[in-house]
């Protein structure tokens, strides 16, 4: 597991697939637009 950051840091640039089956890359998103990024574990990760 990597290294947690803090709050209000800057997040590595990554892609990731979204729900509409679209990858994003975050540094092409945020020179469009503002960026909020949250994480949740999924409706099947183990308690």
């Amino acid at each position: 597991m990597s290294a947690l950051l803090p709050p209000g840091a800057k997040a590595p640039d990554f892609t990731a697939e979204a729900s509409d089956g679209q990858s994003y890359r975050l540094r092409e998103v945020l020179a469009r637009s503002r960026v909020l990024l949250v994480f949740y574990p999924g409706n099947d990760t183990p308690g």
